[in-house]
């Protein structure tokens, strides 16, 4: 997958959203917030990015002055981000929060991700038909794998561990995949993320993008086939932030 093809087409269609906002529609999933926070969360996260990819060095999240127009400063924000994920190779060391991938790259997926998911949250707000912004069943895959090996230890570190009491494999029905955690091997530990060939104690079944937006608290975990109350005690617990 070209990670940094897909964040271009996303920031595309989160523009094209933000243009649409008048900035004070709540945003359902997220609590408090409403699209003018949404808009402006998103630009400055991608301007801290590239500041970190550009440097080299972790940075302090930036604190910016928005414009009046919101969707045309995120549009800047976009750009400058792009700019700098292809000015620097992917390969080059450049730190992230999560300590795992300590490349450049790692942001080319990051912000992908983020830009997906915060555009799920935008087209919920303003009320469109999920048809509208359906996330690819690969792309999906791709932000499951991206949950359990950054997010999980990430969650864990925040002393918000997920809750995985036995081995729990997720199944991506469509796309054939799958992924099997199992409990942490120590306090203070996060689940492991197991070789998918392991037998399971308990399975969770459902498309990618249902599992993916399940796993970030963007649909409810009831789009999800459980066999047991272990598989649903993880969905509803903390996955992400």
């Amino acid at each position: 997958m070209d990670h940094l093809l897909e964040l271009g087409s996303g920031m595309a269609r989160f523009t094209e959203l933000a243009s649409r906002a008048t900035g004070d529609e709540p945003v359902p999933s997220c609590p408090d917030w409403t699209t003018r926070d949404l808009i402006q969360h998103l630009g400055t996260i991608h301007r801290w990015a590239g500041a970190i990819v550009l440097s080299g060095q972790r940075q302090d999240m930036p604190k910016p002055i928005f414009g009046e127009d919101l969707a045309e400063w995120y549009a800047g924000t976009a750009a400058a981000l792009l700019a700098a994920l292809q000015a620097v190779d992917a390969h080059e060391p450049t730190p992230n929060f999560s300590l795992i991938d300590e490349t450049a790259g790692f942001f080319h997926r990051r912000q992908m991700h983020e830009v997906i998911v915060h555009t799920a949250d935008a087209a919920q707000a303003l009320g469109v038909p999920e048809d509208e912004w359906r996330i690819a069943p690969l792309t999906a895959a791709d932000g499951v794998e991206e949950v359990l090996r950054v997010f999980f230890p990430r969650m864990t570190a925040r002393g918000k561990r997920p809750n995985v009491q036995s081995r729990i494999r997720l199944t991506a029905v469509d796309t054939g995949q799958s992924w099997l955690m199992g409990p942490a091997e120590g306090d203070g530990l996060p689940p492991v993320l197991l070789h998918s060939s392991f037998d399971a104690d308990t399975t969770v079944e459902g498309k990618a993008a249902d599992l993916y937006l399940a796993l970030w608290h963007r649909v409810p975990a009831d789009r999800l086939t459980f066999d047991n109350e272990d598989g649903r005690a993880l969905f509803d617990g903390h996955t992400t932030p």
